[in-house]
């Protein structure tokens, strides 16, 4: 009883996320930014005092990586603002879904040209990028600049939240192709690039039991997928490194790095490792560099083990 208990509570607060998160995509629309900003920012202050697990989960990834430079007021410090951002990046999803235009004004692209000469090449390319800062406004100013834009995900747990997110991503023009069933997000992806469009793949997050790879990330040892080198292998796509954050003014940049020089001289289970650990490093240094807009925290399956 109590299991059956615990299972429609949680369906129950789920319901209710949703349903808050549909009214205020409504408010968006006729309240002003600011007035949003300081309501949301208050329910999220007032949430802050019951979210015990999630405040755990976040401080103990922290200290995985921190150690004994911080101390326990710095960790609850950042554990808030880790908190703060996530809430601040929600507002502007949101804020922005009827405001695509208005967007780009905000958006700054730095290293555009590495993803025109990857683009040139025809077999499309391979975005890998993390849940740094509101990533889903990368993709949305990616298609306001008229790029075709594809994501990889992982199908949601809940139903009623994966046919919010997939109504907002129709409604911003953002292709999402689920892994399952595998035949059909096969097809599906590799169509994409042989179209000579961007397929997104979010490389932070624990690949599935032996579908990925152990690589070094933030002093731990991370299973990763290993997709970008096979959509490599498979049509020649190239491989671009693209992440988002917000900078102190509450604009938005852009960060294309170059395409990734990948390694062929070796093996390919040698070759594949040096790939998937460049592309990790290239994460762990935005990382490092914006702590506190990386979702990660927040995720207690990040990390199988600590690095000795």
């Amino acid at each position: 009883m109590q299991i059956i208990s615990s299972y429609y509570f949680k369906k129950f607060l789920n319901r209710l996320s949703i349903a808050s998160l549909k009214f205020f995509l409504g408010v968006m629309r006729v309240l002003p930014r600011w007035c949003v900003q300081g309501l949301i920012g208050g329910m999220f202050s007032l949430a802050y005092s019951w979210i015990k697990g999630l405040k755990k989960i976040c401080k103990k990834n922290l200290y995985v990586v921190y150690g004994e430079r911080k101390t326990a007021e710095e960790y609850e410090f950042m554990t808030k603002l880790c908190f703060n951002n996530f809430g601040q990046a929600m507002i502007d999803m949101l804020y922005y879904v009827n405001r695509s235009e208005e967007l780009l004004k905000e958006l700054s692209f730095h290293g555009e040209e590495h993803l025109v000469k990857a683009q040139e090449k025809g077999n499309g390319v391979v975005c890998v990028t993390a849940h740094l800062g509101s990533f889903p406004l990368m993709f949305m100013g990616l298609v306001q600049k008229g790029y075709k834009v594809n994501v990889i995900i992982r199908p949601m747990r809940d139903k009623d939240f994966s046919e919010f997110m997939f109504g907002l991503s129709s409604k911003w023009g953002i292709n999402m192709i689920q892994t399952i069933p595998k035949k059909e997000f096969i097809r599906k992806t590799l169509a994409c690039l042989q179209r000579n469009e961007l397929l997104f793949i979010l490389l932070d997050e624990v690949a599935p039991e032996g579908a990925g790879i152990d690589v070094d990330f933030l002093n731990c040892r991370v299973t990763r997928s290993v997709g970008p080198v096979l959509f490599h292998e498979r049509i020649g796509s190239a491989i671009v490194p693209m992440f988002i954050v917000k900078n102190e003014s509450g604009r938005f940049n852009i960060f294309i790095e170059k395409e990734l020089d990948v390694e062929k001289d070796l093996g390919s289970e040698e070759n594949t490792i040096r790939n998937i650990s460049a592309l990790s490093r290239i994460i762990e240094s935005f990382v490092k560099k914006y702590p506190l807009q990386w979702g990660g925290w927040l995720n207690k399956r990040w990390a199988s083990k600590r690095m000795s």
